[in-house]
């Protein structure tokens, strides 16, 4: 189960973007047998749940923002099978009841726009996208649109982004549609080309120029703490850092969705990380480097050029840092 990968979203509608808070979801789960594994997706986390043999169950989960949503999912040989649509709610404790004979659910904390996110949820992707267009002001249309944003002709989405009101424009996923759009009118990045520079948070907080931050050649390395070949890729930098010798910089951009899942998972192995590690907050590094594959690596020399691009983990890739280091 370790080996699953969930890419995993969490939405907010409205207001300034909140620390880190806890919600606390309980309530009671029938109809399931004893070996079922159920997950509870909540914001980023996407964890299983104990429940008791009177099928009550009680979870905690981080979230940025209200409202949000939460979903159930079985898992299902190594697949998740959805067990509910996305249950909005805007409160720090949700009582719910689920049963799972005929996955009916019942629960006091209902948003308004319930119906219309499990009517989008319903709908293929064209007819969504059309609907999403046309109401970008209503909840949860901001949300769909960064979803599917790479499969909106870009016309389209440059006319809704200015068509959101400023509150939506200030919310993570407006800043997700902003910062996409930004990358995808600069010119495609290709070996030989100049890097624009470009800022990102370290740890502290503070913004970081990527490529001006020194004029040493650079090995970029894209990742996300979901995907498990980008958390063992650390030991691959790690061999790299020592062979180095500080000859390039190196760089780890994660472009996990949330500040907490880049601090606070998988510690113990990014407690290895003694070279720069960034947060690509609103995935415009992931949008201009074209990446489709975590995790990438990416090759720029001592002018800000890239000049060469490599991607997954294995001894391909252990090989090519080896060279780089000579």
């Amino acid at each position: 189960m370790k080996k699953l990968l969930f890419n995993l979203m969490f939405v907010g509608i409205l207001g300034q973007t909140i620390a880190q808070q806890t919600v606390h979801i309980y309530g009671q789960i029938d109809q399931h047998a004893a070996s079922d594994i159920i997950f509870l997706i909540v914001g980023e986390n996407g964890l299983p749940i104990e429940i008791a043999a009177d099928g009550s169950f009680s979870a905690n989960r981080g979230i940025h923002q209200f409202p949000s949503f939460f979903y159930f999912s079985k898992l299902k040989g190594k697949k998740l099978e959805r067990l509910t649509p996305s249950i909005w709610f805007e409160s720090d404790s949700v009582k719910i009841s689920l049963n799972l004979a005929d996955k009916s659910f019942e629960t006091a904390h209902l948003m308004p726009y319930q119906q219309t996110s499990e009517k989008l949820e319903s709908l293929g992707k064209k007819e969504l996208i059309k609907y999403v267009s046309k109401n970008p002001n209503q909840i949860p249309s901001l949300y769909f649109a960064e979803r599917y944003k790479e499969s909106i002709p870009m016309a389209e989405l440059e006319m809704f982004y200015k068509n959101i009101q400023e509150d939506y424009k200030s919310h993570t996923y407006g800043k997700r549609i902003e910062n996409y759009i930004r990358a995808k009118q600069m010119a495609p990045l290709k070996k030989g080309q100049k890097i624009e520079d470009f800022h990102l948070a370290d740890k502290e907080g503070n913004k970081v120029a990527v490529i001006g931050m020194s004029d040493k050649p650079k090995l970029i390395s894209l990742f996300s703490s979901g995907c498990a070949y980008s958390v063992l890729s650390i030991d691959l930098l790690e061999k790299f850092s020592k062979m180095n010798d500080s000859r390039m910089d190196i760089i780890t951009i994660w472009g996990d969705d949330s500040e907490d899942i880049w601090l606070n998972t998988n510690t113990s192995r990014k407690e290895k990380i003694t070279w720069y590690s960034l947060w690509d907050e609103y995935g415009f590094t992931s949008a201009y480097f074209n990446r489709n594959l975590w995790p990438t690596f990416y090759v720029v020399n001592e002018n800000g050029e890239l000049i060469d691009t490599f991607r997954g983990y294995s001894k391909k890739t252990l090989k090519r840092l080896e060279k780089l280091a000579e």
